[in-house]
């Protein structure tokens, strides 16, 4: 087909389609009407000999052709997009992109302020936009485009995903510094004989260490849970009860709040966080530095 035959705009529509998952979403999204929807749809349909988009229930699913167009049409929306942010070409002290980046509490607290850090002097209107994203919700936001990049502990994820280690935590124990029961050792006994604050949930904070626990016959006195850990510093600092957190966040709350922090009374292995994006964006110029700033930034954190 020539391309001065087809429109542009379509794979626009086709894109909103395929994230909205209804033609009236899909139309007002764009400021589009349901009928102006459904005849762009139409004409992809006669273009790629495919119903593309069939419904169920109340929502339009994309078919097997439309999979497989997907990852074309948004390496060209990406491109395109890239290229009107950066007029051309990246040059970190001049683009004002804005990266989406997904992450939690962890990454969020330890590795944001050591990248803004790290890049505002060589490129001061480079802004960012922070999801908040759980394990399960990585791989849809980063094959839909919703977000350039993710920050978070290690998991499989697909093919079309590349990954990078950054750096590594462990899960530690924190308290009150003037603990009425424990000094500057944590028994098991004392362990379990304390009451904790918990997350409500977690992708390797609390489950692990209860699990071992169970296997070995013990099971911790939760009182509170919790959304967030970056909350637990204050509120065990106040209280007598105790929580489980990554050593990282301890230690930067520790530094003004009075917390002390133990090693766990049963061992529990590290952990690791990686950077994921993908496979359309490894190519980007814009990308690539910042999956490059994002390493910098990192290597600091385990020196400090």
């Amino acid at each position: 087909m020539n391309l001065l035959e087809f429109d542009l705009n379509l794979i626009i529509i086709f894109n909103a389609i395929y994230q909205e998952k209804s033609l009236t979403r899909a139309g007002k999204r764009l400021e589009l009407t349901q009928p102006a929807i459904s005849h762009s749809l139409n004409k992809l349909r006669t273009v790629f000999d495919d119903a593309l988009f069939v419904r169920n229930g109340y929502n339009m699913e994309p078919t097997s052709l439309a999979e497989e167009l997907l990852i074309n049409f948004q390496k060209i929306l990406e491109l395109a997009e890239n290229t009107l942010d950066d007029k051309g070409s990246f040059d970190p002290k001049m683009s004002t992109r804005t990266f989406s980046i997904g992450m939690q509490d962890n990454p969020m607290l330890i590795v944001l302020p050591r990248l803004i850090e790290e890049i505002q002097s060589i490129a001061p209107d480079i802004g960012f936009r922070i999801c908040h994203l759980n394990v399960a919700n990585r791989k849809i936001a980063l094959e839909d485009g919703k977000v350039d990049l993710v920050i978070g502990s290690n998991q499989e994820l697909s093919n079309n995903i590349y990954q990078q280690y950054l750096f590594r935590d462990r899960e530690v124990c924190i308290m009150r510094k003037d603990h009425p029961v424990i000094g500057d050792s944590l028994s098991l006994e004392q362990y379990l004989d304390s009451e904790f604050i918990s997350l409500a949930a977690s992708e390797f904070m609390g489950e692990r260490i209860d699990k071992k626990l169970k296997k070995l016959g013990y099971k911790r006195k939760i009182k509170v849970v919790m959304e967030h850990e970056v909350t637990f510093p204050r509120f065990v600092s106040n209280t007598n009860y105790l929580a489980n957190v990554a050593e990282l966040i301890a230690k930067e709350y520790a530094s003004w709040l009075p917390i002390k922090i133990l090693p766990l009374p049963i061992s529990i292995s590290d952990f690791d966080f990686y950077q994921y994006w993908h496979a359309r964006l490894q190519m980007d110029p814009a990308h690539r530095w910042l999956r490059k700033q994002i390493k910098k930034a990192c290597g600091k954190i385990q020196q400090s």
